[in-house]
């Protein structure tokens, strides 16, 4: 009995330093994207209003880059997000 009473010990504490050691791992691995331009978080927005589609987000950055070449991704995005919104824009100021 004593022999089963020290391998479940031996099990419970394997499990918990393993648990441990995950928790560590992911806490180093889960640090915040470095993204100074703030274009991840405009492309996330860009594709919540695509409803999810990120292939048509990708054709619209595509299509900025192809009509400004010297524009860098960021820019591009950017550009991208305003050709996105500019419908919604007019569209708001003919509510009344």
């Amino acid at each position: 009995m004593l022999n089963w009473m020290l391998f479940l010990a031996a099990g419970v504490l394997a499990v918990y330093a393993v648990d441990r050691a995950w928790l560590r791992q992911v806490a180093r691995t889960a640090q915040q994207l470095h993204d100074p331009e703030g274009y991840l978080e405009l492309t996330a927005r860009m594709t919540e209003l695509c409803h999810g589609d990120r292939v048509h987000v990708d054709a619209l950055v595509e299509e900025q880059k192809r009509r400004h070449p010297q524009a860098t991704h960021a820019d591009a995005v950017r550009l991208a997000m305003r050709q996105l919104l500019e419908p919604r824009e007019s569209d708001a100021g003919n509510i009344r």
